[in-house]
């Protein structure tokens, strides 16, 4: 006894059943996509934000690379974004913008080749004097700093404001500042002197360690008037708490 051959009707819906069940699940991938990267994009965010050293304050944003499901499986997201427009680090107000690989999706273990830059305005920048004893004030000029404060010279207090050029310390822990050209401030002394001793082309070191994850590295810095923008690095980072609470120290 043969059997009856399918309608055509029939046959013809088979392909477009599989259609629709091919855009229902790229549409549910889409979704699930959608809503895992708000989900992991914001605890990345919060887990950065509970972990800053003490001192340290400020709402944090993150964004992971790429698709992230399949990160998500493999267990290691590719690479993040983590940015602030507003942080501050004992009292001082700055914004950060730093990229970091091989972030592991379970917050165990260390994060890779983390490359930063921290910017600080002007306005900033000269609450960073009373970290050294060496000036009173500090503000930026195009290429530099302007370091301002007094010293005795022959018994006469003199007032100064010497412009000095910024470089990264090599072992990255710190800045050193070398005073150039010297103008006195209180002219009433009749003064006009190019140099004074013990100030002009004696480098001052600021230590940036101490307000860093003990990894992490200046590198290089680019200054106008209006700002600072200080390059960041570490090879290796660890994601725990205590990791990134534990700040760097500088040599005496």
């Amino acid at each position: 006894m043969s059997v009856a051959p399918a309608p055509a009707r029939k046959r013809r819906r088979w392909p477009i059943v599989l259609v629709v069940l091919v855009l229902v699940l790229v549409a549910i991938a889409v979704v699930a996509e959608f809503v895992l990267r708000g989900v992991v994009d914001r605890t990345i965010a919060d887990q950065v934000e509970q972990s800053l050293p003490d001192g340290t304050t400020g709402e944090v944003t993150a964004h992971a690379e790429g698709i992230v499901l399949p990160q998500l499986i493999a267990g290691t997201l590719d690479r993040v974004d983590i940015s602030s427009d507003r942080i501050t680090v004992d009292g001082v107000p700055l914004a950060a913008d730093v990229t970091v690989h091989d972030v592991p999706v379970d917050g165990k273990g260390d994060v890779r080749d983390v490359d930063g830059h921290v910017t600080l305005a002007a306005s900033s920048v000269k609450d960073l004097a009373k970290y050294s004893p060496l000036f009173d004030r500090l503000r930026l000029v195009d290429g530099g700093v302007e370091l301002s404060g007094s010293t005795a010279v022959l018994g006469y207090d003199i007032s100064y404001a010497a412009t000095g050029d910024v470089v990264a310390q090599p072992d990255g822990r710190g800045v050193t500042i070398t005073p150039q050209t010297v103008r006195i401030t209180n002219s009433a002394l009749g003064l006009k002197v190019d140099s004074i001793p013990g100030v002009t082309d004696v480098p001052v070191t600021v230590c940036t360690a101490q307000f860093l994850p003990e990894q992490l590295r200046v590198r290089s810095l680019d200054i106008t008037g209006s700002d600072a923008t200080v390059r960041v690095t570490a090879d290796r980072l660890p994601l725990t708490e205590q990791g990134l609470q534990t700040v760097g120290t500088c040599g005496s």
